[in-house]
């Protein structure tokens, strides 16, 4: 089913009331603001995003325009705010990934941006050093560090400069992925830790599994890249071992595989509660990583563990009906539909199938609520309106690089 192309995974008054609820939190065309945030994560970029995916999925309405106008406004935010880090979901990676997103075929609708983005990432290549160990988790991770702007470069990689910076990337990643004594480099001490809570729970220093902050990111940016043609030294040796510590991290239940948010140096983890069913932490997340990762390999096995993980999930969001989940793409229902609909359409899973209605109906339910989560991509009606388009059409969405979901 690899190669299949995108498909709905919704069907009848349910697609329906998906492309209705998504145009409703979309608005009418209307005017946009002169300046916006400049970050993908909650401003102009995931904006951006979102009414270009609505002008593809329903066009000839308004939104092409307003998409334009967003990430012109992200721009000129990003100008007033000044020197910006190449992280995707917080600095210039964003409107970098948002303006090729928007970019017709073989046209670059921000160059120096772009520019930019590959003479900071280099820079922050040369911070890093050649043998990391113990690191912040904002150098490396998918939000904030090398991952999320490797995401980026994935999508050119077919441009040699954008190539070559990616190269850097993976070799970073590559080194990230080793140890020292049995203690992983990717591993945070405690003084790198600024939650005062986090650092209480682990006052030995954390190791992160989950996607949007810990090694299931780099899995999968150094999976997707295998796939692609992308290689550097060592890469697949890294996504062996990287896969090999998630595996080997599993706390699994009678619903099946899962996993902690976090464990200590030590590969314990703490008492701070089961990891929810999302994107960022927890099997759903976790699930995507393992499946690139097996396809990349060429693994059976790790494809088959990342299914059955997200049908866990699913099993126990079942079993708790009245649990209080967010509705957005990082934590909430629409990261967990989303994820799942890449699955449907990886392997036409029937169990999945239903599961994916099933997030789209609690989704639905949550219309009342959904205004108040606010605009942004990760956490708010951005990120679910792409979410239900993808879920409800057959318009291939090519945004979910930024969750490193493909």
């Amino acid at each position: 089913m690899a190669d299949a192309r995108w498909t709905a995974v919704l069907r009848g008054t349910t697609a329906d009331a998906a492309l209705g609820l998504a145009a409703a939190l979309a608005g009418r065309p209307r005017p946009v603001p002169r300046r916006v945030r400049p970050d993908l994560a909650a401003g102009g970029p995931g904006l951006a995003l979102a009414y270009h995916q609505l002008d593809r999925c329903l066009p000839g309405r308004g939104w092409g325009a307003m998409a334009g106008g967003y990430l012109a406004a992200a721009v000129r935010g990003a100008e007033r705010k000044g020197p910006a880090s190449p992280g995707l979901h917080g600095g210039l990676g964003g409107i970098a990934f948002a303006a090729w997103t928007l970019a017709r075929p073989g046209a670059d609708l921000l160059p120096g941006v772009h520019d930019e983005v590959l003479r900071s990432t280099s820079l922050r290549i040369k911070a890093l050093g050649d043998t990391p160990h113990g690191v912040p988790v904002r150098a490396f991770d998918l939000i904030s560090g090398l991952t999320g702007t490797g995401a980026y470069l994935l999508c050119r990689h077919h441009e040699p400069a954008s190539r070559a910076a990616l190269h850097t990337v993976l070799a970073g990643l590559v080194a990230l992925s080793g140890e020292r004594d049995g203690t992983p480099h990717c591993w945070t001490p405690a003084e790198h830790i600024t939650d005062p809570a986090t650092r209480a729970l682990f006052p030995s220093g954390v190791l992160n599994f989950g996607m949007a902050h810990g090694i299931s990111g780099p899995l999968a940016l150094l999976s997707a890249a295998i796939s692609v043609g992308v290689t550097v030294p060592g890469q697949r040796e890294a996504v062996e071992r990287l896969a090999a510590r998630l595996v080997s991290g599993r706390t699994d239940d009678e619903c099946g595989p899962h996993w902690p948010c976090r464990v200590g140096p030590d590969g314990r983890p703490a008492a701070e509660g089961r990891a929810p069913a999302t994107w960022c932490y927890g099997g759903p997340g976790i699930a995507r990583a393992l499946w690139l990762a097996g396809t990349a390999l060429q693994d059976a096995s790790l494809r088959d563990l990342a299914v059955r993980a997200l049908l866990a999930a699913h099993r126990r969001l079942a079993a708790r009906p009245d649990a209080e989940v967010a509705v957005g793409l990082c934590h909430g229902t629409a990261g967990l539909l989303h994820v799942t609909a890449r699955f449907v359409r990886d392997t036409g899973d029937a169990e999945l199938r239903r599961a994916a209605a099933g997030s789209a109906g609690r989704l639905l339910g949550c219309r009342a609520v959904l205004p108040s989560a606010g605009p942004g991509f990760l956490d708010g009606a951005a990120g679910v309106v792409l979410a239900l388009l993808a879920a409800a059409t057959d318009v291939e969405p090519v945004w979910d690089r930024a969750l490193l979901l493909a």
